[in-house]
């Protein structure tokens, strides 16, 4: 009896055997919203990134070129491109760039009203793009170019902080040093600072130094390192090609290839027609800082030849607290920080070079907090001051990359 019963249940239609409910009790369901968002409060969702990248400037020269090579990634899930400038037509560049064949998604973002969802649930957001003076080689200092770029970088900075705080921040936007000053101090404002995910970008200046290294000595370049410490500007940067095995060349030729890594900016303005600077070695090497970030958060500890960064012992570290060194990237950040030792030349030149960092850390910082900015002391006096350039007849000029 109950074996035919059975099978008689089992024969009713499957939609009839299934009862539905022809209303909705709203009061239930926002009760338990309620009781749910409380609970995650304290018993969080683990979180798995999505591996994405927001590349904010992406419409400029920089972040065209970068975007092209990081779409190349595998390491990459989605690859976010924003801008706020129209004429930069990032929608375009997004566009293009989606066509070539990885895996990559791309995502194109116009507008600050976008910017919200360009960098929501991003692993490394990279600060690039803005604006500079035109040419470089002239009398124009780092300050009126930071004045043009600040508002870019903090109105991201404060973005990141409310939408993506555990996202690791890649900071490009010249001048770098009072930028990357500026973007800690406003995230220490924001309760939301962490000294292992700020970095600025200083992969340039260490591929340059490593670059024109290899060529004098014929070594490979892709086995070697040339670390360059102290700032990512022309006044801060100090190569150490001792760390590169450099002790048995001459002090006048190491001293010509320190000159070359600092005026390096100048040399390509002025040797270029159209008096701009090294956009794509610079979009390369961005792209390769980034990748770097990647893959140590995700796959292994990968090494950086350079990054300013705030260090984890200052004492250890030629008693800076903010300086560019080598560093480690691993599952939280930066895990390691490797300081080169300096010989007597660049002990000397990391001193001239301590006064110039400090004053645009500064500068970034009053920006910051909102304190009065006062010229550092040794600025009166610097011996690094540009010189004026009698080439150029539109010093005052304007561009954006």
């Amino acid at each position: 009896m109950f074996r035919n019963l059975y099978k008689r249940i089992l024969s009713v239609p499957r939609s009839l055997s299934v009862l539905r409910a022809g209303y909705q009790n709203f009061v239930m369901s926002q009760a338990l919203a309620q009781i749910e968002r409380e609970c995650e409060q304290f018993c969080p969702v683990p979180r798995f990134p999505p591996q994405k990248v927001t590349v904010v400037g992406a419409g400029s020269d920089v972040g065209r070129i970068a975007s092209l090579f990081l779409k190349q990634q595998n390491i990459i899930r989605t690859l976010a491109l924003y801008d706020d400038v129209p004429e930069r037509f990032v929608l375009g560049v997004a566009n293009d760039i989606a066509h070539i064949d990885t895996s990559t998604a791309v995502e194109g973002y116009q507008g600050r009203m976008f910017l919200r969802p360009a960098l929501d649930n991003s692993d490394v957001v990279l600060i690039c793009g803005g604006s500079y003076v035109m040419p470089p080689c002239c009398s124009n200092p780092d300050r009126e170019l930071f004045f043009n770029n600040m508002q870019l970088v903090r109105t991201t900075t404060l973005a990141v902080a409310q939408f993506c705080p555990q996202a690791v921040i890649a900071i490009q936007t010249p001048p770098v040093d009072c930028n990357f000053a500026l973007c800690i101090h406003t995230l220490q404002t924001a309760r939301a600072y962490d000294k292992r995910r700020v970095l600025g970008v200083n992969a340039i200046n260490a591929m340059r130094a490593n670059q024109l290294f290899s060529t004098v000595t014929g070594a490979d370049p892709g086995i070697s390192t040339t670390p360059v410490v102290c700032g990512t500007g022309r006044c801060t940067r100090v190569p150490v090609f001792s760390a590169a095995k450099a002790g048995n060349f001459p002090q006048s030729q190491v001293d010509c290839l320190t000159r070359l890594v600092r005026e390096a900016d100048d040399i390509i303005c002025k040797v270029k027609s159209n008096n701009e600077q090294g956009h794509l070695s610079i979009g390369f090497s961005t792209a390769r800082f980034v990748v770097n970030i990647m893959k140590g958060l995700f796959e292994k500890p990968t090494f950086i030849e350079s990054a300013l960064v705030e260090q984890g012992n200052p004492e250890k570290c030629y008693n800076m607290q903010y300086c560019a060194t080598p560093v480690t990237v691993g599952k939280g950040g930066i895990v390691e920080y490797a300081v080169p030792p300096l010989n007597d030349s660049e002990t000397q030149l990391l001193e001239y070079s301590k006064c110039d960092l400090e004053d645009m850390l500064n500068l970034g910082r009053s920006y910051a907090v909102g304190d009065e900015y006062y010229l550092h002391p040794c600025k009166c006096f610097s011996c690094c001051t540009p010189q004026d350039c009698k080439e150029c007849a539109d010093c005052n000029a304007t561009a954006k990359i």
